[in-house]
Formats: C-alpha cells, structure tokens, sequence
C-alpha cells in the first residue's frame, strides 16, 4: 500500500467499519469521547401523548429514534399515527424495521428540518396547530428548538438520552488525522486537555454541527464529511490524507503532549 496514515477516532468502530479503514491505509486508535445513556422511565414521554391533540414527532439523532423505539418496546405506543420527521437519511434509516417512514430535510441538519417543518406546517391545514415533541438528548443544541420558536411552532423537548462525556486517555504518539462525531465528543476533548497546545493533526467532522463545534476549540480549518456515514466519513479521511501527502505544504502530524 503506496500510503499509511494513522488517525484517532472518537468513538467505537465495527469490525467492518476497522477493516474498511485498514484497506484506505488507515491505522486506526479508537478513544471513545461519549457514552450514551437512554431513559428507562417512560411516564413523562407517555404523558406527552396523552395530553398534546396533535402531536408531531422530530428526531435530530439516531440516538433519539434509538430511545423511541425502546419507549415502543415497553409496550407504549402513541395513541395514533403522527408525521414524523428526521434530520436525514440514517436517522431515518433507524426505523427500519419499525413500520415508521420519516420525512427528510433536503438540508441535513437541525435548521435544515426546522425549515422543514415550518414549511409542512404553514402549507397543511391539519398542521397549524400541532406540537412537535423533539425526542433528544440531554445536551441538545439551539438551532431547531429557536428556529420553530421563532416560527411560531409549538415545540417541547423530550429527554430520552443522556450523554456522558467520557476522560480521554489521548495518545501522545503521531497521528495524522482526529475524527470527531458529534460536538459532544470535541468537548470531552477539551476537557482531557486535547486543546491547551496547537493541534497539529488534520481535524475531520462528521457534519456541520460537530465542524463548527471543533473549529471554534482548534481555530483550525476542519474538513467536514460529504455525508454523516463513517463509511463515507473514512474514505473522505483517507482521500484528503492522501491529497495533502502529496502536496508541497504536507507536514506530519503530532499530537501535543498533554
């Protein structure tokens, strides 16, 4: 294999997620940044079906549709079929299964569906007045919530996860890439002493949230994911690794020493 870079993942990979990323010449260090925890008291989530008329379900992660079909699991379920709306195509992919098919944004992400819906909303009679419960988790960011506010849209926060950002033991060896998978994970980061000195590894995001997140900590330029797919997400890695190995400016990677 012509080039070997090696690159700090944040969260766990699959098998076939590790092999993949071993034929792209990819070395892999996995240091899981977060740990998901789902609710296992489902009265409030149940409450909100019993007293809202006209709900309508919003999923920003796939950790959200994960907790609902545990809350569909136990033996609830919403007294009626309700539109429901997901950030994009894998968290739509969660349902699978499940007999829910999810409306997509052509943006994905949060203000991409909060556009969405405020469209839906404004152009279906059976919408203006419905409340949209946003299963989520516990460190949520703003951008959906205030946008249908400021639409007018009636929404309530469901809480069906928390995340738990996790001490990283970061490698002092070199890397030539960190992957970040949620703005959740580059805190954790920080807090393990990730940013007290320049990072010189080329940084990768798995979306805009997470690259926004991630540039505002580094200052650096960050190199988002065409899709929020690790498949995707690796081969993009090993694509720009291989585009700058081959550039003038190309530098090798190390990572502070914390």
């Amino acid at each position: 294999m012509e080039n070997t870079f090696n690159i700090l993942v944040t969260r766990n990979l699959s098998d076939a997620e590790l092999n993949l990323a071993a034929s792209l010449g990819l070395e892999v260090d996995i240091v899981p940044a977060i740990q998901i925890q789902f609710r296992d008291d489902w009265f409030v989530v149940e409450s909100h079906f019993r007293t809202i008329d006209n709900p309508v379900l919003a999923f920003t992660s796939k950790n959200g549709v994960f907790a609902f079909r545990r809350f569909l699991g136990s033996g609830r379920s919403p007294v009626k079929k309700v539109p429901v709306y997901a950030v994009g195509d894998k968290t739509a992919e969660a349902f699978e299964g499940s007999g829910i098919e999810a409306i997509i944004p052509e943006q994905n992400d949060g203000t991409g569906l909060a556009k969405k819906i405020t469209t839906d909303f404004l152009n279906d009679p059976e919408l203006r007045d419905a409340t949209v419960l946003h299963f989520c988790g516990d460190k949520r960011r703003d951008e959906f919530r205030q946008y249908l506010i400021d639409s007018k849209i009636d929404i309530r926060d469901v809480v069906v996860y928390k995340t738990v950002l996790l001490p990283m033991e970061i490698p002092k060896e070199q890397v030539d890439g960190i992957l970040f998978y949620s703005p959740s994970a580059v805190q954790a980061y920080r807090n393990s002493g990730g940013f007290r000195t320049p990072v010189n590894a080329e940084l990768f995001a798995i979306g805009n949230t997470t690259a926004e997140e991630l540039s505002i900590e580094s200052g650096k330029h960050v190199h988002i994911s065409p899709e929020p797919d690790t498949r995707v997400f690796l081969r993009f890695t090993a694509q720009i690794l291989n585009e700058m190995k081959t550039s003038s400016n190309y530098v090798r990677s190390k990572l502070p020493k914390t």
